[in-house]
């Protein structure tokens, strides 16, 4: 889900070549337009079965929503308490729908939700964390975030006593989530996703340019976790990953016709989040390729969906932000109540032309999770919470 960064790590271009290095053989680094291909008809022919099954997959509807099996007692203790929300940037689609759903989920329990702008600025967020210790919150939701924007006044809120969940950011190494502090890394794996897609519609022969957002450590290791996959599976693919970042979003569509003139013979293009995506189809466009070039992105909306219907966009990965909503609450709850945390999946899915048609692509439709299932895991959580 999580999608406008700013650049604020330094250890960011260190974690940028680390997963360049990762991208082994079949792919080529951040800074280069090279890539080496391998050969091998079984193995080519094998992945792309492989690729097929797993795209099938992931366009369908939820069957079964990963909710928590044990019971979260003692919630009713809080009723009347407020939890703060603060996304990183709060009008971003996917951050508003998040927004509406953990409201609905705390409703559930009897706490209220007060959102906060993060602003993509550390010293907004400071803020918003501060305001929520002069509020006595019974808890914060950051939604990516990293820790270290605001570490200070997040220290402080941990010495308060008030849980803090980080959603939709992988824990720094050799960090243990705890009552005091938890990760919810929440739909990590669609640069996976999309990975699958890619080999199964160029039938194993894409060369395919990868934006990857560099504001980010969760980011650069979601990209960096997908390139094996082109490398086992799909011998006969080019990959060349290439760096973005949010912090200079007027450059983002020269930056896109540049990675395109530079790879002329590229017929894939995967920007990382949607909120890129608009820039990148104009730069696409601007370097003369758009009829050759497949674009696709993750982290979709009712935005980038609607481009699939018009043929501007090939794919796009949504997640889904109703359930998301609830999984953060549920952590939060068992943070509260000392029952611990647990992991917190979220579900996602991958719309193509094969099944854009059976959805309503709207904000409406999205924010009610029709999109991903039929809703039920609502009345699970609910049980687990003692209220259902």
């Amino acid at each position: 889900m999580t999608l406008i960064r700013r650049k604020w790590l330094a250890s960011c271009t260190a974690a940028l070549a680390a997963s360049a290095m990762l991208a082994g053989c079949g792919s080529s680094g951040s800074g280069s337009d090279s890539g080496s291909t391998t050969s091998g008809k079984d193995s080519s022919a094998s992945g792309l079965a492989t690729a097929e099954k797993k795209v099938a997959a992931l366009q369908t509807l939820t069957k079964t929503y990963p909710v928590p099996t044990t019971n979260v007692p003692g919630v009713d203790k809080f009723k009347g308490r407020k939890v703060f929300y603060i996304p990183i940037v709060q009008q971003v689609p996917a951050f508003v729908a998040t927004a509406g759903s953990t409201k609905q989920a705390l409703s559930k329990v009897g706490l209220s939700q007060q959102v906060c702008d993060g602003k993509a600025q550390p010293t907004a967020i400071a803020a918003c964390v501060q305001q929520a210790i002069t509020a006595d919150a019974a808890g914060i939701i950051l939604d990516a975030i990293p820790y270290g924007m605001a570490q200070n006044a997040l220290d402080a809120a941990k010495a308060k006593g008030i849980p803090i969940v980080i959603a939709d950011q992988n824990p720094p190494d050799g960090v243990e989530n705890s009552n005091q502090v938890s990760y919810v890394p929440g739909a990590s794996s669609q640069p996976t996703a999309m990975a699958w897609w890619i080999i199964a519609d160029s039938k194993g022969k894409a060369n395919l340019i990868i934006a990857q957002n560099a504001d980010s450590p969760t980011a650069l290791k979601m990209v960096a976790d997908s390139l094996p996959i082109y490398k086992k599976y799909c011998p006969g693919c080019k990959v060349t990953v290439k760096q973005i970042t949010a912090s200079t979003p007027a450059l983002l569509a020269s930056k896109a016709s540049s990675n395109v003139l530079s790879n002329p013979s590229a017929t894939y293009y995967y920007t990382e989040f949607e909120d890129s995506l608009q820039p990148t189809l104009q730069g696409v466009q601007q370097s003369g390729r758009s009829s050759s070039i497949s674009v696709s992105t993750a982290a979709g909306s009712v935005n980038g969906l609607g481009l699939i219907k018009s043929g501007s966009v090939k794919a796009v990965v949504a997640a889904d932000q109703l359930y998301m909503g609830f999984g953060v609450t549920d952590e939060l709850l068992r943070m509260m109540t000392k029952s611990g945390p647990i992991d917190e999946a979220q579900p996602t899915r991958l719309f193509t032309k094969e099944n854009i048609g059976s959805i309503k692509v709207t904000a409406a439709a999205q924010a009610s999770g029709e999109w991903f299932g039929d809703g039920s895991f609502q009345a699970d959580f609910a049980k687990l919470w003692g209220i259902g």
